[in-house]
């Protein structure tokens, strides 16, 4: 089970978007696995006196994150609770940029075409892309991209929900 609490201002971290074309991606988040939660959090906090906005928890991915609110951006900071996929990850660094986030706008599309797709701070194939918050996740590094990225497709019924964008 999956939880995610937002702190203070939902909407922190989220650029606007009245200039984005209808139809393109909007960038969610930066993520940055770490070894130590608490301090990375500490650490970002004191050098760039930001705080979080948004916590969230994974238990069945052995994932616990934090967003922290930048102007006109959202940076993840993540950690597994598995010792050796850390490791095999961060190897003796305590963070390492690990993916963009990026989110579309409905179902379907060419985005995972010719893409292996994995699960979080894993480097193995999963089956099916994880489903969490009313929306699917993949991590994959799209041929010509060649950089991991998060893609986080609404399901079908919050797209038929969603209001359209009047231009």
């Amino acid at each position: 089970m999956q939880s995610s609490t937002d702190v203070g201002n939902a909407s922190a971290g989220r650029p606007a978007d009245a200039d984005r074309p209808t139809g393109s991606p909007e960038l969610d988040h930066v993520g940055v696995l770490v070894r130590d939660l608490p301090a990375a959090a500490a650490a970002w906090a004191d050098r760039f006196d930001v705080g979080v906005v948004r916590r969230f928890e994974a238990p069945d991915l052995d994932l616990s994150a934090v967003f922290l609110g930048i102007s006109g951006a959202a940076i993840e900071l993540y950690t597994l609770h598995d010792e050796a996929a850390l490791d095999r990850v961060l190897g003796a660094r305590p963070a390492a940029l690990d993916h963009v986030a990026l989110r579309l706008r409905g179902p379907g599309g060419p985005e995972l075409s010719g893409c292996l797709i994995r699960g979080p701070g894993r480097p193995e194939p999963i089956a099916a892309p994880i489903h969490l918050g009313g929306a699917t996740h993949v991590w994959t590094e799209p041929p010509g991209i060649d950089v991991l990225l998060q893609l986080i497709t609404p399901s079908a019924e919050a797209s038929r929900n969603q209001p359209l964008k009047e231009e």
